[in-house]
């Protein structure tokens, strides 16, 4: 008698089973090699490839890594995940695109290891349905840097209270003379459409984030934009220095009474400024009950796997690569005094294994209590931040209300002498504003305060890295 139907699918289904099980195992120990595209605006790459590797190899070492350079990835801001990468780390303000566009390899929330262990807005951002579409591997928010004996800015609770406490059109130089002002990144495209987006969301609390055309922004977000860059200088604002952690880097000189950034640029803060350094998320409008978005770069399956047969390897290693251990080894300081990275952590692990040694990290997962939520964008989300982005410069630019530095093309020997000077070089920026400074930090030998700024262009800074660190752009600034 032949056997009931139940019993012939059970059997179907254990073969079945076990037949996959032997695939898997047979790719995990037949692989030659894996890519591996990691996000490149970081302070010391290097390092993460080195932990990556030393962790793999624990696990798979007849299975070597290959890693992109970055000039092959770029973290998803203009470029498609690369075919021949099989895990691909990206910022997941793109991760409803990649979706969309067939990118990523899903995980089963069985497949992604300690999967209670993540800080809840990046794994509830990562999920779809029952699927994970990535692993989340580190954070990140716009933060707020200021001295510990700043009692006004510490007590800054919303924007008026910030920018009303450090005033505006306080200094017109690329570098503030002394402790004055805020220093802020708006130079890159996608900086400032992320900026608006953040600003907006903060305003108005609507979520998913709107994504306006370029002729219906939001007034509200771009006044805002206006004062935070009237609260800076024109020349600060739009500098794209060749160090992107220029701006902390002169805070921790001196120089600056705030600096905004995110966690990591303290990797560029003296041991002694950092000690004397307090910072909590930058408040971006007075509605102080929406919730703040934080980012989130997030490790991805590459669908090209599928094709090379290598998905179940990539998979285990995505579970590597944002393993606790793994990730602590690829934040942790150096025994050669070389400074923890100061990136923010996605769990709550790397926070505990880092705090006894860098305290700054107890600080840090203070901020990640504040209820956010993750910085991610719908799936046209390339084609609004490229639709949009010169527009907002363009807007939140207009009729600035500060002035700016114009190189004198010589000594002004003093006060007398200013006038003679000044006003033929302002005479084609709005006039003269009667200041002058032999200290303006741009290698001119004396600068003319003109009323007007150049605001067709932005500003390039060509200076020295204010650390050792390698160059990194700003994340996500990009043209």
């Amino acid at each position: 008698m032949p056997p009931p139907i139940k019993k012939i699918s059970r059997a179907l289904n254990i073969w079945a089973a076990s037949l996959l099980f032997l695939c898997s195992f047979t790719q995990i120990s037949t692989a030659e090699s894996l890519t591996v595209a990691l996000y490149p605006y970081v302070p010391r790459i290097e390092q993460f490839k080195t932990a990556i590797t030393e962790a793999w190899a624990e696990v798979q070492p007849k299975v070597p890594l290959t890693f992109l350079p970055t000039r092959d990835w770029d973290g998803g801001y203009t470029n498609n995940p690369p075919d021949g990468a099989d895990v691909f780390v990206f910022d997941a303000m793109y991760l409803a695109l990649f979706k969309s566009q067939n990118n990523l390899v899903p995980f089963s929330r069985a497949e992604v290891d300690n999967i209670d262990d993540f800080l809840s807005y990046a794994i509830q951002g990562a999920s779809s349905d029952n699927d994970i579409l990535a692993i989340p591997l580190l954070g990140c928010a716009n933060i707020l840097f200021y001295q510990k004996n700043d009692a006004q800015l510490a007590q800054a609770a919303t924007l008026t209270a910030v920018t009303n406490t450090l005033n505006q059109c306080t200094f017109t130089s690329i570098k503030p003379p002394d402790r004055r002002g805020i220093m802020i990144d708006m130079a890159g495209g996608t900086t400032n459409a992320a900026l608006y987006a953040d600003i907006d969301h903060a305003i108005t609390g609507i979520y998913p984030l709107p994504q306006p055309p370029s002729g219906d922004l939001d007034e509200k977000a771009i006044a805002t934009m206006k004062l935070l860059f009237a609260t800076s200088s024109y020349y600060n604002a739009t500098a794209d220095t060749v160090d992107a952690y220029a701006r902390s880097a002169w805070f921790s000189q001196g120089f600056g009474r705030s600096v905004v950034g995110f966690t990591e640029s303290m990797s560029e803060m003296s041991p002694q400024t950092l000690e004397n350094t307090a910072f909590k998320v930058m408040p971006l409008s007075d509605n102080s009950s929406n919730r703040p978005l934080f980012y989130s770069d997030m490790i991805g399956v590459n669908t090209a796997t599928s094709t090379r047969g290598t998905t179940a390897l990539a998979k285990q290693l995505a579970n590597v690569m944002a393993s606790s251990a793994t990730v602590v080894a690829s934040f942790a300081g150096t025994d050669a005094g070389v400074p923890p990275q100061y990136l923010m952590p996605a769990r709550p692990s790397v926070f505990n294994a880092l705090a006894p040694k860098y305290p700054i990290y107890a600080e840090m997962f203070k901020l990640t209590q504040t209820n956010p939520i993750l910085f991610a964008l719908n799936a046209d989300a390339r084609n609004w931040v490229n639709s949009v982005k010169d527009t907002i410069k363009r807007d939140y630019r207009l009729n600035y209300q500060c002035g700016c530095d114009y190189s004198a093309g010589q000594v002004i020997a003093n006060n007398s002498a200013a006038p003679a000077i000044c006003n033929p070089i302002c005479s084609q920026h709005a006039g003269w504003n009667g200041n002058w400074t032999n200290a303006s930090y741009t290698g001119e030998l004396s600068v003319c305060q003109c009323n007007a700024c150049p605001l067709q262009t932005a500003t390039s800074v060509s200076q020295q890295s204010a650390s050792p660190m390698s160059r990194r752009p700003a994340r996500p600034s990009k043209p």
